[in-house]
């Protein structure tokens, strides 16, 4: 069913049809994966040009991919809340176009990485907001179905990825994969802002308090078994960072696998999601 309003005014059916609302939630949640597993097989051409001697130097290109969106992530929870989902979606589009950009024209390794890190805070905004959406609109079995399709799609984003990446550089340079990255974010901008309305109300948003957000970081920091999970999956998703971070030099360099390597990638991606799952 349908989420019921506690006011008059909270949208109680959702504006677009099940299949675009699915596609478009979809995409903004999959543009985290696009983001990374698509540089995948620029990462040597990216440090050839860059003139990075180090091999693993390369990986920080990945890993603090996830650095900047931990940091994105507490901040649009407070701020969807606060200003609305339409705000954080949109202007997290914003800051990930720019942080393209600054990639784009990297000349630098530092450059690159400092590109890489805003373009992940901004991703933050839409990842995080449309998951709020989703909530805002559906409960119980409605929701569990729109989620089960999006994970479909969130499924097959980083299988496909890769190729995506490989494909652009058959034709041309790895800047271009930043310019395709431009193009997808302004595309979903425009998408979700002229059909996708605002689905918080201003009568139930929360504003930010700093008091409420120490309150809230003590309980979860001294919750026994709330901390045991979160440990427990860091030590998880460190595995799995590790993997993405390392497999173009694994594949390409040591395994000699060349272009077939988004092949691999997608045919161990399914077992790897099965692990973590």
């Amino acid at each position: 069913m349908y989420k019921k309003s506690h006011t008059q005014t909270h949208i109680t059916k959702p504006a677009l049809g099940l299949f675009e609302f699915v596609a478009l939630m979809a995409l903004m949640t999959s543009l985290v994966a696009l983001s990374i597993d698509a540089m995948l097989p620029a990462l040597h051409q990216i440090g050839d040009d860059l003139g990075i001697v180090a091999t693993q130097d390369t990986h920080l290109i990945v890993s603090l991919f996830f650095i900047g969106m931990g940091f994105g992530q507490l901040y649009y929870g407070p701020v969807s809340d606060d200003k609305g989902r339409r705000y954080a979606i949109i202007s997290g589009l914003i800051i990930f176009a720019i942080g393209s950009l600054v990639c784009m024209f990297a000349e630098t390794l530092t450059v690159m990485l400092i590109g890489r890190v805003i373009q992940a805070f901004g991703v933050s905004g839409p990842r995080i907001a449309a998951l709020a959406v989703i909530r805002d609109q559906y409960e119980g079995e409605a929701m569990a179905r729109v989620m089960s399709f999006i994970m479909m799609v969130f499924i097959l984003v980083p299988m496909l990825a890769p190729s995506f990446g490989q494909a652009i550089l058959l034709m041309f340079s790895w800047h271009h994969i930043f310019s395709a990255f431009l193009v997808i974010g302004l595309l979903t901008g425009i998408w979700f802002f002229v059909r996708q309305p605002e689905t918080l109300p201003k009568d139930q948003r929360s504003p930010f308090s700093w008091r409420q957000l120490a309150i809230s970081s003590k309980y979860i920091l001294t919750h026994r078994m709330v901390m045991f999970y979160t440990i427990a999956m860091g030590l998880i998703f460190g595995g799995f960072l590790a993997y993405i971070s390392a497999s173009q030099t694994v594949f390409q360099q040591i395994y000699d696998t060349g272009e077939l390597f988004p092949l691999y990638f997608a045919l161990l991606t399914p077992i790897l999601f099965k692990k973590l799952n």
